[in-house]
């Protein structure tokens, strides 16, 4: 079957589109974020690495090395797995990443990334004391603490930091995993606030970081960045598209699951087998009936 062309009147409206999406384009999007650093070479990726953890964490870091754009870190349990937007070592080999998270936390990402920095960073076949130091830093759009009215940046504070403390008595116990988040909504008088001010904004001529400002404009004004934008855009639908279908697929399994439960037919054993759940979800639905 032949291929259906857009026409010249489908095509001006599509091209304007697109022209407008990509000028309200900014670094703090998902899409402007992974485009600028696809379009970095590989010495220009750590200088955007060093830069961000400089600013943000309020220290020297790096110099950074073997820094890569969206690496897939993919753990032996199977679990979904993580992609950061940067990630990369520095000269001690500790295990660095950075990524743009919107606005909002999806509930549990914070700790699965996490797990996934740590066994990363811990070496096969060694003792838990060879476990790399890691660092993980999401520069966030969010206002508010997931499932909570409480704000993320108590007083439009410009960093959090996540750390393990005793509720009883305050004290902070070492971990080897450093978790920051950085507020893309401060505008403080400051490099954070010079950072922040650079990811909002949609023109590079008014972005303050030399760095950052030429990553815009090969987004905004290249035929490259156009390609890439495109590309990035489809693999995001599709994705979203196959997550979204997976989705379906468990709730109509679930579904049918409490159905049989209602009516009494087959064991728990043999519903989970039926319907492709595990058993402790096919218990949990049984007991969720019988409240």
């Amino acid at each position: 079957m032949p291929v259906k062309k857009r026409s010249d009147h489908e095509v001006e409206p599509f091209k304007q589109k697109l022209e407008e999406y990509r000028r309200k384009l900014t670094l703090k999007t998902d899409v402007g974020f992974r485009v600028a650093g696809r379009l970095c070479s590989g010495p220009e990726l750590e200088q955007l690495m060093n830069l961000l953890a400089d600013v943000i964490t309020g220290r020297k870091t790096g110099p950074f090395h073997d820094v890569q754009t969206q690496k897939d870190l993919i753990t032996v349990t199977g679990a979904k797995s993580v992609e950061p937007d940067l990630f990369g070592n520095d000269e001690e080999d500790g295990i660095w990443c950075a990524e743009v998270q919107n606005e909002s936390i999806e509930a549990g990402r914070i700790e699965v990334e996490r797990v996934h920095l740590v066994l990363n960073g811990l070496p096969g076949g060694k003792p838990y004391s060879c476990l790399k130091k890691s660092h993980m830093i999401w520069m966030k759009d969010a206002i508010h603490i997931p499932g909570t009215g409480r704000p993320l940046f108590p007083d439009g504070q410009p960093v959090v930091r996540l750390e393990t403390v005793d509720s009883a008595t305050g004290r902070r116990f070492p971990d080897r995993t450093e978790v920051i988040l950085f507020n893309l909504r401060y505008k403080g008088n400051s490099k954070r606030g010079d950072l922040a001010h650079d990811f909002r904004e949609t023109d590079p001529k008014k972005m303050k970081n030399p760095l950052l400002r030429e990553l815009m404009q090969r987004v905004k004004y290249t035929e490259k960045g156009e390609m890439e934008m495109c590309e990035l855009t489809r693999q995001i639908f599709q994705d979203g598209k196959t997550e979204g279908l997976q989705e379906g697929e468990i709730r109509s399994s679930r579904k049918t699951a409490e159905q049989l439960l209602q009516m009494g037919i087959g064991s728990l054993q043999q519903i989970a087998k039926a319907t492709r759940l595990s058993l402790s979800e096919v218990q949990k639905l049984q007991a969720k009936l019988n409240t």
